[in-house]
């Protein structure tokens, strides 16, 4: 994203009471990165080249929790 980072961007949605579960992904980790892997509604911080278990499980933690078909 030309001018802005992954991080930059989540930290501007979060500033504008945007409450967006978010998965940073980089191959180039950094200290700016790294400091902001745990942040609000951080769910999931993936460095490249990573499984698609890793992903899928990232995704799977921003979901609700599925409830019982009997329910």
């Amino acid at each position: 994203m030309p001018g802005m980072t992954g991080l930059d961007l989540h930290r501007h949605l979060i500033a504008s009471g945007e409450r967006i579960p978010t998965v940073l992904i980089t191959a180039h980790p950094n200290e700016s990165t790294r400091a902001g892997q745990s942040g609000p509604g951080i769910i999931g911080y993936l460095l490249k080249p990573f499984g698609e278990q890793d992903l899928l499980d990232c995704i799977r933690s921003a979901l609700p929790p599925s409830r019982s078909a009997g329910s």
